[in-house]
């Protein structure tokens, strides 16, 4: 195929990965997940910019919120939950202190311990982008019909619980060889 402008033309770099992983099932569904995910990411990222936030500030912030209940967090477990290293998630505390969203307090049972609490700053910012994020939210998602949601979303639960049992067997089995 020939274009005019450019000389010939070639597949678009979306065609040639479709191509290149059709009929191989798993490649298909990673592939797939990838996309879908890029394009919500980036979504996410034009929607979180006026707000000087990126997805992964304001999914930390929701966390500490209301997994914190007004009693902060560990650091520990804000950075589990998140599925991140010790490290970023201490580069994260950091930069969300700065930015005056989240405040650090050693935790009175055990000061080695940081409890992440969210600051009035941090609660204005979640009431002003919560709704339009949720907003956003719906509207990428259904653009599948309703029955499509539900049985992606069973599956990929299912998915997620599968694969966090063999790493979480991977980790323990690991552990054991170690010893």
């Amino acid at each position: 195929m020939i274009n005019k402008t450019n000389g010939p033309s070639r597949p678009s770099r979306k065609d040639f990965y479709f191509n290149a992983i059709k009929g191989r099932p798993s490649a298909e569904v990673f592939h797939g997940i990838f996309c879908v995910y890029s394009l919500l990411e980036k979504r996410m990222d034009e929607f979180f910019r006026p707000h000087n936030l990126t997805p992964v500030k304001f999914n930390a912030l929701m966390l500490i919120k209301f997994m914190g209940q007004g009693e902060g967090i560990s650091q520990n477990d804000l950075g589990y939950h998140m599925i991140v290293t010790p490290s970023n998630i201490t580069r994260l505390v950091d930069r969300m202190t700065k930015d005056g969203y989240i405040s650090r307090v050693p935790a009175a049972h055990d000061r080695r311990v940081n409890l992440i609490h969210i600051t009035p700053a941090g609660e204005e910012i979640i009431r002003t982008v919560f709704f339009g994020f949720s907003e956003m939210i719906q509207q990428s998602v259904y653009l599948l019909e309703r029955q499509e949601v539900e049985q992606l979303s069973g599956l990929l639960m299912k998915w997620f619980f599968k694969l966090e049992a063999v790493m979480e067997g991977s980790a323990a089995t690991a552990s054991k060889d170690s010893k």
